[in-house]
């Protein structure tokens, strides 16, 4: 095992790992701690085709993983790559707004201007207000604050630095004053940020007032108006400062136990300090929103933003997170435009969250753009219904039947299909009526159509468009078929539908007709509704010849033992109404226990043995624990 995780292996053995680790994930499973272990063999390997695969792996499984990327851009730029550092850092800057990455952005950025002149220091400066604009309000960002600082005041009068700073598209003579009203910015823009380093720069930024004070009154000017200018800028500012060290000591303390390089790995694949890492997080989001220095609008923006979009490296698979970005734009950040910004990078980053999804179509509508919404629907359920060519090939001799298109949808369970038409014809419905029938006619047109699909359907009918008929026969058509004839939940919901018209003899009728299906008959479910229909619309006489007929067909006896719990559960449903139950709080928790409808009751304790759920019925217990005593005995004998 050691040597297989050596660094002696080969390139090529690393990018098998990285492969299998990657489909792994594709299937569910995070190995966070062979992700770790494949990126510490990784350092330091000449990069190479099998390299840089490998990096290509880790990065497609964690896309916002800020040390992957760091590690990929430290390889491309030891093997002198320049075109392909300048691929990396674009697919990786904006997302991973992480200090360090910055850094060997700059880093890149200065190494390759070097030799440009004029030309490579102007865009040096670009590339240094843009990390700013971006990074500039982390708490750890002070060192590149002080690094602008140095870049701007470095250059000396006369030098081919200082003559492209400060002489590009200025009035001649104006120079240093040019230099000294951009210092000034930047350190005032410095000294608002809570950083590890804010007294640093603000003692920095006192000795640059009273230097520029003295050299003003050196070169004939009134050195007692440049040191009252001084010490009055410095008063004007003093406050500012103390406002962000106050917050620094806040925010340090929020930001204590973090861990910004942690992988993104959905919800319950990161250990137990996954949790731990969430509701930290989401402390210090709250906090950044909280405004605890008073910021005007567009640099609280920029704060929550970045701390935003430093969660999210994290926690890019919780989509809570996500929602909350986006209602945070809509409420008080960028606004509605911004809100629709995030939800577009949240389903591409969840692609098989409907919830997102719903939300951006939601979004799209109430802004009056309903095509874009109508775009979001269509997106979902072309993954569900066939591809045009199949369609054509099913039309020919012996076609096989359609299947769906595929893609992240068309892979959830057959209830998540079902909501996707769901919700796209009550998006059809506030357009008309008829708009979401049509589309009901082409959800069921597609392949497995859910029952959910033709219940949604009946019951618009009946409570928007107020035809109980088109409802009845829409529950019919759905019972022609074969699947859903014989599901619970379906019958169920037609039960429903038939007692919210009062039609008793209608609902009874539809409980006598599907349980003469084999499957049926043995169903649990079915038989305790009809029996609650029975005992609360029925004569006594009729409800109990029909609990007899549920014994009978469930093959419960009656007796002591095995069927005790179907006894009570039975006897439940003639007296029950809604959640209040004939007997003490104390008696139903038991009973609730008795029946696996609640929890344990203080003084029960679940037996836990090998190949036992939680799931295990009140009768199964009894079963087992019969069983359990006569092995006990028999292994005695023995």
């Amino acid at each position: 095992m050691a040597d297989d995780r050596g660094r002696g292996r080969g390139s090529e053995s690393l990018l098998e790992r990285a492969r299998g680790l990657r489909s792994k994930t594709l299937s569910d499973v995070y190995d966070v701690q062979a992700y770790k272990q494949l990126l510490d063999d990784l350092r330091g390997t000449p990069m190479s085709d099998d390299v840089r695969g490998a990096y290509e792996e880790l990065v497609h499984a964690f896309s916002t993983a800020v040390g992957i990327w760091t590690r990929y851009v430290e390889a491309e730029m030891s093997a002198g790559n320049t075109e392909a550092v300048k691929q990396v850092f674009g697919r990786c800057l904006l997302q991973c707004p992480s200090v360090d990455l910055w850094f060997m952005y700059l880093k890149f950025i200065k190494r390759t201007n070097e030799i440009r002149g004029a030309e490579g220091i102007l865009e040096t400066k670009q590339a240094y207000e843009f990390t700013l604009d971006t990074i500039g309000q982390d708490i750890h960002s002070g060192p590149l604050w002080q690094e602008y600082i140095s870049f701007l005041s470095a250059p000396k009068p006369g030098t081919p630095a200082y003559q492209a700073l400060w002489s590009t598209g200025m009035v001649g003579g104006q120079e240093e004053s040019t230099k000294t009203t951009a210092l000034r910015r930047t350190y005032q823009r410095a000294i608002v940020v809570p950083t590890h380093s804010l007294e640093l720069i603000w003692k920095n930024y006192e000795t640059f007032e009273n230097t520029t004070a003295a050299a003003t009154s050196s070169t004939g000017g009134s050195a007692a108006t440049a040191k009252t200018f001084s010490t009055r800028v410095l008063s004007e500012q003093r406050p500012r400062f103390q406002a962000a060290r106050m917050a620094y000591r806040e925010r340090k303390r929020k930001m204590e136990g973090i861990d910004t390089a942690a992988l993104p790995v959905p919800p319950g694949k990161g250990g137990p300090a996954q949790l731990d890492q969430l509701k930290l997080w989401k402390a210090f989001l709250e906090y950044e929103r909280s405004n605890p220095q008073r910021l005007e609008p567009a640099s609280l923006t920029k704060r929550v933003e970045l701390a935003y979009m430093q969660a999210l490296m994290c926690l890019l698979h919780f989509p809570e997170v996500w929602y909350d970005y986006a209602r945070w734009h809509a409420d008080a950040g960028e606004g509605v435009a911004s809100a629709t910004s995030t939800l577009l990078r949240a389903v591409a980053a969840l692609p098989s969250c409907l919830l997102l999804h719903f939300a951006l179509a939601d979004l799209e509508e109430a802004q009056g753009n309903s095509e874009a919404a109508k775009q979001v629907y269509e997106n979902l359920v072309k993954q569900l219904e066939p591809p045009p060519e199949a369609l054509q090939q099913q039309q020919q001799p012996n076609g096989a039947a359609p299947q769906p298109a595929g893609g992240p949808i068309a892979d959830l369970p057959s209830d998540q299909h079902a909501l996707v038409w769901i919700q796209y014809m009550r998006f059809a419905r506030r357009d008309s009526v008829t708009a979401s029938r049509r589309m009901f006619i082409r959800a069921k047109k597609s392949p497995r159509c859910p029952w959910q699909v033709y219940v949604a359907s009946a019951l618009m009918e009946w409570r928007h468009a107020r035809l109980p008929d088109v409802a009845r026969k829409i529950f019919e058509k759905g019972l022609e078929v074969a699947e859903f004839a014989t599901t619970p939940e379906f019958i169920l919901a037609y039960s429903d539908f038939l007692c919210d018209l009062g039609d008793v003899d209608n609902t009874r009728a539809l409980f006598e007709r599907v349980l003469t299906e084999d499957a049926n008959r043995k169903s649990s479910m079915l038989w305790e509704r009809y029996l609650a229909f029975e005992f609360e619309m029925g004569d006594l006489q009729s409800a109990l010849r029909l609990e007899k007929r549920a014994r009978e067909a469930l093959g419960e006896s009656g007796s002591a033992g095995a069927g005790a719990a179907r006894n009570m559960q039975l006897l439940l449903l003639r007296y029950q109404f809604i959640d209040s139950w004939p007997c003490t709080p104390e008696q139903k928790q038991y009973l609730a226990y008795l029946l696996n409808k609640g929890p344990a009751p203080p003084g029960f304790e679940k037996q836990k043995r090998s190949g036992r759920g939680d799931s295990e019925s009140g009768t199964d217990r009894e079963g087992r624990a019969d069983r359990d005593r006569h092995k006990e005995e028999g292994d005695r004998d023995h």
